[in-house]
């Protein structure tokens, strides 16, 4: 009985995340659509009415991404082998939570590839030619720091030595998500001065917010290369 009780929870569970994954498949049609009659219109993509309508994307996508694809994920327990697709079910990396996240907001994206990279060369697909940024022997209070005074709210990559994650900017607050290794919790939400396992010697970052070649690839399902 308690087999079958647990059964119909997953599938529950795996229906409700299908459903939200085909929600947000629906709108990313939708917003390209919108920004090819954007840039249709104006004949340029560099026009303020494109840039624009990609403002407007890179929010909806970010709002996606850390509002409806990354909560589900919360209760799932990480393990150092753990490659779940089904929130709550199994176990799941810290790599994995990164690639399997991405790929359901829509990524045309090689999770397992992505999955098993080291952080310095996820940091590389990601950033798909974008600026990637090197921080060495910075305290995580630093780190705050530097997101607060240099970056723009939203989300990035972050690599550590050994871990990866996303770091989400708003305003004075700078959060760490991630598939927290620390009592095997897995993916978890926290401020990065509360992190017991925000310590690296080094620390890559990019944009996932603000990149637009990752953006333009999403909208088109482009495959990001993994190679």
């Amino acid at each position: 009985m308690l087999l079958k009780f647990t059964f119909t929870i997953v599938s529950i569970l795996f229906v409700s995340y299908a459903s939200i994954k085909n929600d947000i498949n629906t709108s990313r049609k939708q917003l390209s659509q919108s920004y090819k009659i954007s840039t249709n219109k104006s004949g340029s993509s560099n026009s303020e009415l494109a840039k624009q309508t990609l403002n407007q994307i890179r929010h909806k996508f970010t709002n996606h991404l850390v509002r409806d694809i990354i909560p589900q994920w919360y209760g799932t327990k990480w393990s150092f082998d753990g490659y779940s697709e089904t929130p709550k079910s199994g176990s799941i990396a810290c790599g994995y939570f990164v690639s399997t996240t991405l790929r359901d907001m829509g990524m045309n994206i090689n999770r397992y590839k992505l999955a098993q990279k080291a952080p310095y060369h996820e940091a590389k697909v990601i950033a798909c030619g974008t600026v990637i940024e090197t921080l060495q022997n910075k305290t995580k209070e630093e780190l705050k720091a530097y997101f607060i005074h240099n970056k723009k709210d939203g989300l990035y990559f972050i690599g550590l030595d050994f871990h990866v994650g996303f770091i989400l900017k708003e305003g004075q607050n700078i959060y760490f998500i991630h598939s927290n290794y620390h009592n095997n919790s897995g993916p978890t939400k926290e401020k990065i001065e509360d992190s017991k396992v925000m310590k690296s010697s080094v620390y890559h970052f990019c944009n996932i917010t603000h990149n637009d070649v990752l953006l333009k690839k999403w909208l088109n399902n482009e495959v990001i290369n993994t190679n």
